[in-house]
């Protein structure tokens, strides 16, 4: 996939900051990201297993409001008496109304394409899915909830391009229909991102929430290689 321009400036005003070095070694980490995704969008046997992939999308966004809510209800517990959680909070309240509905527009164009919305709403995330979330919520029970900055850095670190999703769209052969809330996020995530990375700058971390978000980060890249490679390896699912 095409990339945006990576985070290689401070954002205007703000000096160097943990947090602006927590984004540079978050663009670092997802190069790791984009060569993976690279090799999966260029795989031969792409359209055998894009259901899959879809599959595997739905389950995470659908995860993504629930996640942010948890984080944001942990930073309103410790807002009083800790800054960064009110920072944390005072974000998450934003991007929770941005991001509410997707999964449920997803599911309209899933079944648009095709399948059958039953069987999209039966699905079990994989296990990688699973680890990759609950790795989340660990952290912002049992660290910091500002942890979410990392993973939110990596999972809209790349938002799609228009130009790639027509590619997509003609190498599988789903409808336009399918794409439609991708082709939302590629007009729109930018703007998002940009907003995501001026707030990891300024927010007053200590050297610990610092290594917290970068771990999390980590953990997103490695956890969304392991959901492509696989699927390029085990191809469609077989159901228990």
């Amino acid at each position: 996939m095409d990339q945006v321009p990576e985070l290689t400036y401070l954002p205007v005003g703000l000096s160097a900051s943990l947090g602006s070095a927590v984004c540079l070694k978050i663009t670092i980490f997802q190069r790791l990201l984009n060569t993976a995704a690279q090799r999966f969008w260029c795989h031969p046997e792409l359209p055998r297993f894009f259901p899959s992939f879809l599959l595997e999308l739905y389950s995470l966004v659908s995860c993504s409001v629930p996640l942010m809510s948890a984080a944001c209800a942990r930073a309103e517990e410790l807002a009083t008496t800790d800054l960064l959680a009110a920072r944390t909070a005072e974000y998450l309240k934003r991007h929770i109304e941005e991001e509410a509905h997707h999964d449920e527009w997803l599911l309209d164009d899933l079944v648009a394409g095709g399948m059958e919305r039953a069987e999209v709403l039966r699905h079990a995330p994989s296990a990688d899915v699973v680890r990759l979330i609950d790795a989340q919520y660990g952290w912002i029970r049992h660290a910091h909830p500002a942890a979410l900055f990392g993973y939110l850095g990596v999972i809209e670190g790349n938002p799609p391009l228009a130009e790639h999703i027509e590619e997509l769209r003609i190498q599988t052969g789903y409808p336009a229909e399918t794409f439609r809330c991708m082709r939302l996020h590629a007009a729109e995530d930018v703007e998002h991102l940009r907003e995501l990375r001026e707030t990891i700058a300024s927010l007053p971390l200590t050297e610990i929430n610092a290594a917290l978000i970068s771990k999390s980060a980590v953990a997103t890249v490695e956890g969304l290689i392991n959901i492509l490679e696989g699927l390029t390896t085990n191809g469609i699912q077989v159901r228990a």
